[in-house]
């Protein structure tokens, strides 16, 4: 079964930054009154930043030509730098250019082989284009580094690209460890609460489907799965308004279409 890749965007994008970090930066190191002369300019590693700061920042609000202008900036200063390049290959996925963007992360690679950034947003980039293999393979380099912040979500972002190649075993094991992490994963539940409903164990399976929706949104393979689960245990109320839901939330949706189950 094809999962969706709503749980991956979010992970794709870096903090947005308010674009005030720029001019603050680059007025630091200013000689006092009593030296005269021009201020001095900021060193380049901070203006480096400053750039990438802004890059962020539009980045976040899919601004993609204002983002390339001040990674052009930060490129001119800096460019060995891997976030520079990590950068440029979000913007160039965010206009569909995927060999540019593949190209970028491949540089960023070549200058820094385990930076965890990096290898992430590589690894959920190929996901999304499909390539589960290469996906795990640079997913499973992000979660051995135990510093790296966002190693929940690396684990989840694992999880999906097993569970798409059918590694059901070592899937379970990645969102297991995803929720030991950060319990607040809702994707990594629902994917449990579907393992657990394939395999008949009803019980758990309600579960961490109630955890999901304590904790997740609404998704048309939730929803599938409430609608299943509601099946099962005979409550046809649930099966109706699931089903009503899944029209009117998700029309266009797969699970729309194929969604089916068996009367009480």
């Amino acid at each position: 079964m094809k999962l969706p890749t709503d749980s991956l965007k979010s992970l794709q994008r870096y903090s947005n930054t308010c674009l005030v970090v720029l001019c603050t930066l680059l007025v630091t190191g200013c000689v006092t009154e009593s030296t005269g002369g021009l201020p001095k300019p900021a060193p380049r590693e901070e203006r480096v930043e400053a750039q990438l700061a802004v890059a962020r920042g539009y980045i976040g609000a899919a601004s993609w030509a204002n983002a390339k202008r001040a990674l052009e900036k930060a490129a001119e200063l800096n460019s060995s730098v891997p976030e520079v390049h990590v950068l440029y290959a979000v913007v160039y996925e965010g206009e569909g250019e995927h060999a540019l963007a593949e190209t970028h992360y491949r540089r960023a690679l070549r200058m820094a082989s385990a930076d965890p950034q990096a290898l992430y947003n590589y690894g959920t980039f190929l996901y999304r284009r499909g390539r589960f293999d290469d996906a795990t393979t640079q997913l499973a380099k992000v979660v051995k580094n135990t510093d790296y912040r966002a190693r929940a979500q690396a684990f989840e972002a694992l999880g999906l690209a097993q569970l798409e190649n059918g590694e059901q075993y070592e899937a379970r094991a990645s969102f297991e460890r995803a929720l030991s992490l950060n319990d607040r994963l809702g994707p990594s539940e629902l994917e449990l609460s579907w393992m657990a409903f394939d395999n008949n164990d009803l019980q758990e399976s309600v579960k961490r489907y109630e955890r999901y929706r304590s904790i997740g949104r609404p998704t048309a393979r939730s929803i599938c799965l409430g609608m299943k689960i509601g099946a099962a245990v005979g409550n046809v109320d649930q099966v109706a308004s699931s089903g009503l839901a899944l029209k009117n939330l998700f029309p266009n949706a797969r699970e729309t279409q194929s969604c089916q189950v068996q009367g009480p």
